[in-house]
This record gives C-alpha cells, structure tokens and sequence, in this order.
C-alpha cells in the first residue's frame, strides 16, 4: 500500500492510502465502517497505537482516482485537518531519521478480511519536484575546528536553454524542522509551494530552491559557555541593562550639560549563528555546481528560527544575496548594531509578522527593526502586517460541523499568530498597491 502525505498550511496530514488488494473488489462492498486504519509509533524504545478517521473508501485506479468498475485497487481517504488524529507522518516537534523508520500502518477490515501492512512508501507530489542531497563541511577557527553534514533539498526549474539564467532562493525552515530528515524542511511550513506554478510564475524562467536542514537548531550560536556548549540566541545580557541605564545616562548628562560620550560600537554577545559558515559553503558550493543560476539574483528567506537565520546572513554576508524575506523572524533588535542597521537599510526588505504571535514577539525583534530601518531611510522596504493567521482560502473552517444560523458558521481556523509563514507561502503578501512579494522579490537583483 502506498500512504499519501498532503502539504498543508498547517503541516503535513497523511491524506489517503492506496492498496494493491491482488483481486477484484466490488465497489458496493466497500463500507467505512468496515474499515480501521492503526497507526503504531515507534520511539525512542516506547511504541504507542491511534487510528487515522476514515471519512470515505472506494475502488479506484493504482493512483487512487476513483471508479464505478470492479478493481484490485481500493483508496481509502482520511480526515484532513487542523487538529485531526494521528494524522502527521512525523513522530514530533525535532524529527530524527526518515519517518517510515517509526512507523508503522496497519489497514483492516474484517467483514472482507483484509489485513494490510506493508508499506510501499510515501508519496507527495509536491516534495517529489525535489531532489534530496547533503553537503559536508568543514570550519577551522583560531579555537577548534568543527566538521558536520548538511542535508539539504532542492529544486531546479526545467531547462529553458544553455543560456538561461535563474534566480535562487535560499530557504531556512522553522525549528520544528530541525534533525536529520529532510522531508520535513519541505512538508512541515508547506515549503512545497516554493516549486509551485503559484510562486514559479513569477519568475520569468523559474526560479531555484535551495532549502539547507540544520541538525540542531539555526539559533545555535558561535558563541560558547565555559564548559563548551553553544550558546542558543536569543541571549541578551546587555539589552536589560541598557535599556535602563543608557536613558539615565542621556537624562542626568542633559541637566548637567556633560557631553554625552561617543559610543563604542562592540560585538553583540551570541548573536552570529554556529551555521553561518557551513551554510555559506553550501551555497557557494552549490553556485559552483549549478552556473544557470544567477549570482546576481539570489535571494534568502525563511520562518522563525529559520528568519532569525535570514536576518543573520544578511548581516554576515550582505553581499550574496540581492534580497530577503523574513517571516516571523527571531532576530532580537537589541543585537543588531547602527552599522548594521545601516547597512540593511541599503537592501531589499520584505517583513511579515502577525501582531498576536506569542511566540516570538514582534515587539522585541521585527518592529523595532523595521522603525529603525525607516529611520535610516531604507529605500526598498516591505511589511506585511496582519492581526492574525486565519486562512484565507475558505476551506478550513473553525467550526467545521456548524450549520447556517450557528454562532461560528463560515468562519475561517484561526492558526497560532507565530504562524505567519501561512501568509507568505501562499502567496497572500502584497503591498499597498498590490504588489505580491514574490512578484517583487523576482525584480530585485544585485546593483
């Protein structure tokens, strides 16, 4: 039997299951209620059972299109959903190691008698544009010298010609994507759209995807403790303090006419990311083996943990990139300097954030970064602000079962305010005239 796993605004959600049953079944046989689907989780030594909700079965071809006639082929479809049961193929929050690995699917019906249970694998049309790969690297600093792996996954847009040029966009996932399965980089924020005609159109021969999984966490810092261990951003002695003491300095300095003193501008305490080096080797190297690609229009992007990283290599590494788009971006503004500010004013910006996220709060990261860019006179400067994460496309509804007169009918799931990526791969970010942010990230290019 084949699973298929659907990408959704809200994650992955196993979406039917197609089984070679080796005979001919008629299709007035086949009930629901017949029919049970276990779901056995395996790990970390602890097995634990659910049953996937089945909402309709039918004869069908072996890709699950349904038919009238008798088949040897059946499709079983189950709840799609926010919040339905054991319906992600992912076993966590951090995944470690291919999901088939954990587990482990059962089909039966004992009115037919029928028991299924070997999985063929799982099939994501979305996912299958991709071509999964991994990168070694190897960082040598003045302390320690680190090596480790990259996996890391990747679209290529069909070749138009040997003289076509495409753009590149750099994608950092959220750190519910971190371990070591790279099927969750893609599946877990719906980052399958990236390679969708919906986004692809845009660019007007394609454009690349270059979608890196950290091991452990973007947030991952250079910095280290005395026992060394890395510290994880945000970290941020100083910002408490300053914020008390550098408006009492400027108070008692203005009623005592002292100058006020030049500030020094230092280094902000763990803030550069432990990834900064292997991913900036990555991508030169994956430059190196795809010359159709564009130095002059690579873009970076991504969510969360995966905007901190944006911001983070923009800092690093201004000069890769001709323009990024962090999401939701965990990227505290106390740690970016004047110089800095400075320098990403003179860059194509697009922010998106939700003013309810709890998670990461805009207050302290993206909203203050945005005001100061402003001030600085940023030029190309986009934000997409919403009050919340609702869907948009009139499918998923917060009260599914309510009927026409309920307290709650027709009104739009109501997602997690940090969830703002929603917005951003669906291609629902415009600005004030209009504008999609993909239709003006394909416009940006390095001057």
């Amino acid at each position: 039997m084949a699973v298929y796993v659907g990408s959704y605004d809200w994650g992955p959600c196993v979406n039917k299951i197609v089984i070679n049953t080796n005979q001919l079944q008629k299709p007035e046989t086949l009930k629901v209620s017949d029919f049970e689907i276990e779901r056995s989780l395996y790990q970390n030594g602890v097995m634990s059972k659910g049953e996937l909700t089945i909402t309709d079965v039918f004869c069908s071809d072996s890709k699950g299109n349904k038919t009238d006639k008798e088949s040897i082929y059946i499709t079983i479809l189950t709840d799609v959903y926010p919040e339905a049961e054991n319906a992600s193929p992912f076993p966590d929050f951090i995944s470690s190691g291919v999901f088939n690995n954990y587990f482990h699917y059962k089909v039966t019906n004992d009115e037919l008698d029928m028991e299924f249970s070997k999985c063929q694998g799982f099939v994501n049309e979305g996912v299958s544009k991709f071509t999964k790969s991994s990168y070694n690297y190897k960082i040598e600093t003045e302390i320690a010298t680190a090596s480790g792996t990259l996996s890391y996954m990747f679209y290529l847009p069909p070749e138009k010609s040997d003289n076509t040029k495409i753009p590149l966009i750099l994608w950092f996932h959220t750190i519910g994507e971190s371990g070591n399965n790279p099927y969750l980089v893609l599946l877990g924020t719906k980052a399958t759209n990236l390679a969708d005609d919906t986004i692809q159109h845009y660019f007007k021969d394609g454009v690349a995807i270059l979608a890196p999984q950290c091991p452990t966490g973007w947030l991952e810092t250079t910095e280290q403790s005395t026992l060394g261990v890395h510290y994880w951003a945000p970290v941020d002695f100083d910002g408490p303090v300053n914020k008390i003491t550098k408006p009492l300095s400027r108070f008692f300095n203005s009623i005592t006419g002292r100058p006020e003193k030049e500030e020094v501008e230092t280094t902000p305490f763990a803030a550069v990311s432990y990834y900064t080096a292997p991913v900036t080797a990555l991508l030169k190297d994956f430059l190196d083996k795809h010359p159709e690609i564009d130095r002059n229009r690579v873009y970076v992007g991504g969510a969360s943990a995966g905007g901190y990283m944006t911001m983070n290599m923009m800092i690093q590494h201004p000069d890769l990139f001709a323009a990024a788009f962090p999401t939701c971006e965990y990227y505290l503004d106390s740690k970016i300097s004047k110089s800095q500010i400075k320098m990403l004013a003179e860059k194509p910006m697009w922010f998106t954030y939700a003013e309810n996220d709890e998670t990461v709060k805009p207050s302290n990261n993206c909203v203050p970064t945005i005001k100061r860019l402003k001030e600085e006179g940023a030029r190309n400067l986009k934000v997409s602000k919403f009050s919340g994460v609702f869907d948009l496309s009139g499918t998923v509804l917060k009260d599914r079962n309510a009927k026409e007169g309920d307290r709650h009918y027709g009104e739009p799931y109501e997602y997690e305010g940090h969830a703002s990526w929603i917005y951003v791969l669906n291609d629902q970010c415009k600005d004030e005239n209009g504008l999609s942010l993909f239709d003006w990230l394909s416009r940006q290019r390095l001057k």
